[in-house]
């Protein structure tokens, strides 16, 4: 097992202008609407929260960085965005997946970063990813490999709808 390292997750929050990719993908695609209630698990620095939120959804966000005192509240729907791709720990991150679907009353939205070119020789190898320059850890799945560690993390069958972002559907019974 490597030396353990000090990483920074923090660092990996994306400071956006609009809403994220999975985010508008599930309003598009009215998975997300106003009679819904949004959480977004990881939140960041809450963006998606507020644009969520400013649309007139009810939406709430946790950050174990940023917001660390706001309460994992269920939901309709939760998003868990480019979270577990910055996770260098495998078992925390089955647990953070583990815990947004718990939080889920019926659609969980996954979104990870997918390798789509080989990562560079200067990149530090760390667990079963790498620690980037601003010293964040990043994990790039492939497509099929984001697909079986969901469904078998929660023994569902996750659907793709874009490149990195899967759905899955909570079924009350």
């Amino acid at each position: 097992m490597p030396e353990a390292l000090e990483i920074e997750r923090h660092r990996a929050a994306i400071a956006r202008i609009d809403i994220s990719r999975p985010v508008r993908l599930a309003i598009e695609g009215s998975i997300l609407n106003q009679d819904t209630t949004f959480f977004d698990y990881g939140c960041g620095y809450g963006g998606d929260v507020q644009r969520v939120k400013n649309l007139g959804y009810t939406s709430a966000g946790w950050d174990p960085y940023y917001y660390p005192d706001v309460p994992h509240t269920p939901a309709d729907v939760v998003n868990l965005g480019y979270v577990l791709n910055v996770i260098e720990d495998s078992e925390e991150r089955r647990q953070s997946l583990i815990q947004a679907w718990e939080l889920t009353g019926k659609v969980l939205i996954v979104a990870a970063q997918i390798l789509i070119n080989a990562p560079s020789k200067t990149q530090l190898a760390y667990n079963d990813g790498i620690v980037t320059r601003r010293n964040t850890f990043q994990k790039y799945y492939e497509q099929q490999e984001l697909k079986t560690y969901i469904d078998e993390v929660l023994n569902v069958d996750a659907v793709p709808i874009a490149l990195g972002v899967y759905l899955f559907f909570e079924m009350k019974l």
